[in-house]
């Protein structure tokens, strides 16, 4: 199923969905727009996070997240979030074969092509970015990487192993942008749920009634 754009179009698409025990139908319109909202809310909390903490670097991440995969029926609503299967490695961590910690674990300390040619790809990337003034900690980390990128004197191929051999030393730190901490995209979203749905529960009551 295609991702879905925003909530208003969701809703159109929609319809009515959802049954009495009687069987008589009931639109919950209100509550698949919670639904929808709530998951607009956790990718907006997700890239936050992974902006304040520095950690927002070429945008792949970020950009990877939709919402997709609205399923109803009489009792039960769901909907999925699409994201890059690496996230887990940012938001769980890779512990280094000399030092850090996480769930996932680097195996040997030296970097292959491809790694080192990702790293060349996100210092070019970071250096583009840098000339915005640094309001953020990813904005701030992206002025001190043009610093390194332009002090290298076109030896970018180098410098890429060499940012690569430490990753691979000391791991990527966990960040929980997503999930497993208080602060990460689901657990605010959770915090956030019940009082939403309650009160899209509650119009849909009385639009129900209105129109019955």
């Amino acid at each position: 199923m295609p991702a879905i754009q925003n909530s208003k179009e969701t809703i159109k698409w929609l319809g009515g969905v959802g049954s009495t025990d009687r069987g008589d139908r009931v639109s919950l319109n209100n509550v698949a727009q919670a639904l929808v909202e709530l998951g607009e809310f956790l990718i907006a909390k997700a890239e936050n996070n992974l902006d304040k903490n520095g950690n927002r670097a070429s945008g792949k991440t970020a950009s990877s997240m939709k919402l997709v995969n609205l399923q109803t029926n009489a009792t039960k609503m769901s909907l999925d979030v699409e994201i890059l299967s690496s996230y887990k490695f940012l938001n769980e961590g890779v512990k280094g074969v000399e030092s850090g910690s996480g769930k996932y674990a680097f195996k040997t300390k030296y970097p292959n092509k491809k790694m080192a040619g990702e790293i060349k790809k996100w210092l070019r990337v970071r250096k583009i970015v840098s000339k915005y003034s640094p309001v953020s900690k990813t904005e701030a980390k992206n002025k001190k990487i043009k610093r390194m990128v332009d002090s290298a004197d076109g030896r970018l191929t180098g410098l890429s192993y060499a940012i690569s051999t430490n990753i691979k030393k000391h791991g990527i730190k966990p960040t929980y942008f997503f999930s497993g901490k208080n602060y990460s995209a689901i657990e605010a979203t959770q915090r956030e749920q019940k009082k939403r749905f309650a009160k899209a529960f509650k119009l849909d009551i009385i639009e129900n009634l209105k129109s019955n």
